[in-house]
């Protein structure tokens, strides 16, 4: 009998070690994985959160320079238009179109 109780007890004590190691896995390891996992990606979120809204800042800063320009030419072109025209004629200047209203990424007015 004793020599059927030793191969019996291996394989108990191989199942046992495996089921230790899947329950180890499944229960410690991978949780904390995953824990590190998801910090490590919240923090690189942030990081890239912030940039974008850096850039969003700085485009829309460079767009209402650029429309403040457009609209310096254009009240240039219409003095040079009224100055051009024959002197006789005495129009009155045609206004420039109102300026928008600005808003930044978050909504608020510029």
């Amino acid at each position: 009998m004793t020599e059927f109780l030793a191969p019996d007890l291996g394989n108990v004590t191989a199942t046992a070690i495996l089921g230790w190691y899947a329950w180890h896995t499944a229960s410690r390891t991978i949780p904390g994985l995953l824990e590190a996992f998801r910090e490590e990606l919240a923090t690189t979120r942030g990081e890239f959160r912030d940039e974008r809204e850096a850039l969003r800042e700085e485009l829309n800063a460079e767009r209402i320079e650029r429309h403040s320009d457009h609209m310096a030419i254009v009240e240039a072109l219409h003095e040079l238009a009224a100055r051009l025209r024959s002197p006789g004629e005495q129009q009155t200047p045609r206004p420039c179109p109102r300026p928008t209203t600005h808003h930044t990424s978050r909504g608020e007015e510029l």
